[in-house]
């Protein structure tokens, strides 16, 4: 399973969040900051990655992409939409070249005819 099944996000992302830890937890530290911080910083961190995760994952539930049952079957519908187009298609095109066929035959056929004129013009 990969990183953005579990978490709701890549490995960029999660570095980012850790990073961001690790600023604050360093601030702390660095500003002599009182020691029980940490604790609290870790757990706010972990909630914080908690509610993110459960956002991701609802926002991918509902666009289709969290089970590989679901991305299955939209596989097999978007293979059988190809399947469908490319029928249509080729019934077009067969359309097509015998509109084609046609037109070259009567104009092959009207090129052969004689062209005969009327007297007086082709006025009636």
């Amino acid at each position: 399973m990969s990183l953005r099944q579990t978490l709701g996000m890549d490995l960029v992302d999660l570095l980012i969040h850790v990073g961001i830890t690790g600023a604050l937890m360093g601030v702390v530290g660095v500003s002599s900051g009182p020691e029980e911080l940490y604790p609290f910083l870790t757990g706010l961190s972990l909630l914080v990655l908690g509610v993110r995760r459960a956002i991701a994952l609802r926002s991918m539930a509902r666009r289709g992409l969290v089970s590989g049952e679901m991305a299955a079957e939209r596989i097999a519908e978007l293979e059988q939409r190809m399947a469908e187009l490319e029928s249509s298609a080729q019934g077009r095109i067969m359309e097509l070249e015998e509109r084609l066929d046609f037109t070259e035959r009567m104009l092959v056929r009207g090129s052969a005819e004689p062209q005969v004129s009327e007297p007086g013009g082709g006025r009636s």
